[in-house]
């Protein structure tokens, strides 16, 4: 059977693939339109039809504010003298020649006409018909899943990572303090922040991973079964049919995806250790700017992870404008994974890693990553570290762990779940800890747990009991050496004391407790 003939049982696999289901989000809306624009720009709603319901019409001068979404908008507009007035309405008209909302994914139920689109006929007609159908339930899926416990937004008061709210085209996403919040309402379902969150917390929902993954290995066993050849696995955006491209690559298996935001090293790896020769990625006009942008960080972090391995970077690459395929050999024929995808992102890309490793058997044990890759280890700088433990309350990974219950301080590390999110580098008081981005190869190195700094442990003069690292103690007499409150040598000796001797001595010592302490003594002598 030729690759033409093979390809079609496959595009007959995909179409016929069920997803779990996920629940809806609804919105509600009575067709209460607002129209936005100055008086010139207003004249145009004269020409809707009744069947339109332009209840509100906002001249606007001053400042405007535009939000919520279909069924719940507000719009907020100061006149010259800064007098507020709020409209409300079920979706919103902008009639500007420059839209008010500069979002690359717009909400649903907010329109841009400029004025050049009305003399369009077609453009008016379609227009129409989309706002007099405004009225009534509207259903879509939610998209995403959220995982507060391992998110590396904010540790101890401090931002750590916002990576998926700089990514989010339709700036769904914000900050809550301890964690993020997702406005479901306004989440379009872009994909970008599930591809650049470092440790999975926020996840696709519809399609899951899980479920995007069977689908491509069915497709690419459906393939292979049938006879076909060195397959092109070719993500592309749902909207895109890529007819060029199935006409002069006969081995090319389209792979429509709601969002290509979504497609990131999970199913990228995946899809070569399933059997794909080559992973092409296609930008179409569709895709937003910051998504392309955050896509070609995943793969240079992919590179750099497949030419370790001994494969040609262009077996997954970008492609944008029709432009033709890279050239490349693709990846030597390796037996393909029969394995589920987990659900969860890191998970996947290790697995998928793991099975790439001992099918091709590299000449190195790991690939060395660029700068924010969310794979690598923690340094720690043995000559400044305390070990306060501060770093290890601050890992939202639990990569860096407290080895105290072994009675001697250390700090331990587990480099398969560092995220290199930087919480560490940010809490460290001492500046003695650092990130080097890189995935070793090997699992059981990954997950092995070693020890990055340790220390004697100190025992109490009093009671002997160990209560400290040593260098702890021998850094605080040093700096306070020459504080009035451990001017003698009995104060000075207090800091060798566990807490309860610390204070028994307190008590004891006549200077301290007798009123006979002077903290300007010293500075009178």
């Amino acid at each position: 059977m030729s690759n033409s003939e093979a390809r079609q049982q496959a595009i007959a696999v995909f179409e016929a693939f069920e997803f779990e289901p996920t629940s809806l989000i609804s919105y509600q809306s009575a067709g209460k339109l607002l129209a936005l624009g100055d008086k010139s720009q207003l004249q145009q709603c004269v020409a809707l039809p009744t069947t339109v319901d332009v209840n509100t019409i906002v001249a606007v001068r001053g400042e405007v504010s535009i939000s919520g979404h279909l069924g719940a908008y507000l719009v907020e507009v100061s006149d010259a003298q800064g007098n507020p007035q709020n409209y409300r309405g079920d979706a919103i008209l902008d009639l500007s020649a420059a839209p008010l909302l500069t979002r690359e994914m717009l909400p649903p139920g907010y329109f841009h006409v400029p004025p050049a689109d009305w003399a369009n006929a077609d453009l008016a007609a379609d227009l129409v018909a989309e706002l007099e159908a405004l009225r009534g339930e509207f259903q879509k899926p939610r998209y995403f899943d959220y995982d507060a416990s391992i998110c590396a937004h904010s540790v101890n008061g401090k931002e750590v990572c916002r990576k998926c709210i700089d990514a989010c085209p339709a700036e769904a996403i914000q900050s809550l303090a301890e964690r993020i919040e997702v406005d479901p309402f306004l989440c379009q379902g872009g994909g970008s922040c599930t591809t650049v969150c470092p440790s999975g917390a926020i996840r696709y929902l519809y399609p899951n991973l899980r479920d995007n993954g069977k689908r491509l290995r069915a497709v690419l066993q459906g393939y292979a079964e049938q006879g076909g050849e060195n397959a092109i696995i070719f993500f592309h955006g749902e909207n895109y049919v890529p007819q060029a491209y199935l006409d002069a690559y006969d081995n090319l298996l389209p792979f429509a995806v709601e969002e290509l935001g979504s497609v990131g090293m999970d199913l990228c790896l995946s899809a070569l250790a399933y059997g794909a020769q080559r992973v092409v990625l296609y930008v179409d006009a569709q895709v937003p700017a910051s998504s392309v942008s955050n896509l070609q960080q995943q793969l240079d972090w992919v590179g750099e992870l497949i030419v370790a391995l001994g494969i040609e970077r262009d077996c997954i690459s970008l492609c944008r404008a029709d432009a033709a395929l890279a050239e490349t050999e693709g990846v030597t024929a390796i037996q393909a994974a029969e394995y589920d995808m987990p659900i969860a992102k890191r998970g996947a890309i290790l697995q998928a890693l793991d099975h790439l490793v001992t099918r091709l058997k590299p000449a190195v044990d790991r690939a060395e990553l660029p700068a924010s890759a969310p794979f690598g280890e923690a340094i720690i700088d043995a000559g400044k570290c305390t070990l306060c433990m501060a770093c290890v309350g601050a890992c939202p990974g639990r990569a860096l762990q407290d080895g105290s219950n072994r009675e001697i301080p250390e700090v331990f590390f587990i480099e398969s779940n560092c995220l290199q999110c930087g919480a560490c580098v940010q809490t460290c008081p001492e500046d003695a800890v650092s990130l080097a981005p890189r995935l070793l190869f090997d699992p059981e190195s990954r997950k092995r747990s070693r020890a990055l700094n340790s220390d004697t442990p100190f025992a109490c003069i009093a009671c002997g009991k160990p209560f400290a690292p040593t260098s702890v103690i021998a850094r605080m007499q040093d700096k306070l050496k020459d504080h009035y409150m451990f001017a003698s040598d009995r104060a000075l000796d207090r800091l060798k004391m566990c807490d309860d001797c610390r204070v028994v001595d307190v008590m004891q010592d006549p200077e301290a407790m007798g009123g006979q302490f002077d903290p300007h003594k010293r500075f009178r002598q």
